[in-house]
């Protein structure tokens, strides 16, 4: 579905090349699943895996492209990640 979308409008408009976010959290530490469906297919898949892959289907997770600087509060994701996340949206957005 999504890749019929993409052919159809004849543009790229799934950033599946560039990482935006190195210390992004994976959704799935929060709600258990992988909420991004086939879509993850369209993102890179690795030989080897890394922090990045999808620990069941082994494709990058889409979130280190496309995140939202926000999340629930859930107890599955560990301070030291909050606090990379954290740093990294600061350095983004120039705040101090």
């Amino acid at each position: 579905m999504v890749k019929k979308a993409k052919e159809q409008e004849g543009i790229e408009w799934i950033n599946n090349k560039v990482v935006i976010w190195e210390h992004a959290i994976k959704p799935c530490k929060y709600c258990g699943y992988c909420p991004y469906g086939q879509m993850v297919e369209m993102f890179p898949l690795q030989e080897e895996d890394t922090y990045r892959s999808c620990k069941v289907f082994g494709h990058d997770c889409p979130v280190y492209y496309h995140a939202e600087p926000f999340a629930e509060d859930d107890n599955t994701v560990t301070n030291d990640q909050c606090e990379k996340w954290d740093t990294e949206m600061r350095e983004k957005f120039h705040l101090e």
